[in-house]
């Protein structure tokens, strides 16, 4: 466990901001990690930032330290935009060996997760997750699209569901009338708080694939 994260990220923004405030950049800070006070990150002991060493995830949201930035008043004319200062805290936790995961850069971890991390960490796994459906059709599947996405926030983590299908084509003659098979897909990935608001554990991947009816029609 990291030794008072968020004192060692206060006092590296005043070092790098001259003028900046001790309160000013502990409330920053927080909003780094994702509360809207100070206060709230201290109360916070399920989640405590000390403990984003053990995280695998770090998914920043600079617009929650916009929105704090505009409500503190009396900072240094010369303090950077969100964007910087959200920067420059997670080189700092990169940098000093403090976090040691990945950083998910994104708006929006809905579109990410469907967009990015699923084509990187499930397609070349897809077929082994769904091989029960598959050894019972007599095909093979090839094309992978994700389609939409839902996302739902809790206390403990963050629920993903991405909906697509997996297309493919028959290794032997089919009716006239079969369409091309077809498995739609819900995947489900589950991110697990770690530390503050925006670390996260590994996260738990969970794949149904169901074929559509009209995919098994009668071999000839």
């Amino acid at each position: 466990m990291a030794d008072n994260v968020s004192k060692i990220c206060a006092d590296h923004l005043r070092e790098c901001y001259p003028g900046l405030k001790s309160s000013h950049a502990h409330e920053v800070v927080a909003a780094f990690f994702g509360y809207k006070s100070h206060a709230a990150l201290l109360a916070d002991k399920r989640h405590a930032a000390d403990d984003v060493d053990l995280a695998a995830i770090l998914i920043p949201d600079e617009s929650i330290v916009a929105d704090r930035l505009r409500d503190l008043k009396g900072l240094p004319e010369k303090l950077p935009q969100a964007g910087w200062l959200v920067d420059n805290l997670v080189r700092l936790l990169l940098g000093d060996g403090i976090f040691e995961g990945e950083v998910w850069e994104c708006f929006d971890v809905g579109e990410y997760v469907m967009e990015d991390y699923l084509p990187a960490n499930l397609n070349e796994n897809l077929e082994f997750e769904l091989e029960d459906i598959i050894a019972s059709t007599n095909a093979i599947f090839e094309e992978i699209s994700y389609d939409e996405c839902h996302v739902v926030e809790a206390d403990s983590g963050v629920t993903v569901t991405v909906l697509g299908t997996y297309q493919g084509y028959w290794l032997e003659d089919k009716d006239d009338d079969a369409e091309s098979p077809e498995i739609d897909l819900e995947v489900t990935v589950y991110l697990r708080r770690c530390a503050g608001r925006i670390a996260f554990e590994e996260p738990e991947v969970d794949v149904v694939g169901t074929l559509r009816e009209k995919s098994a029609a009668t071999v000839r």
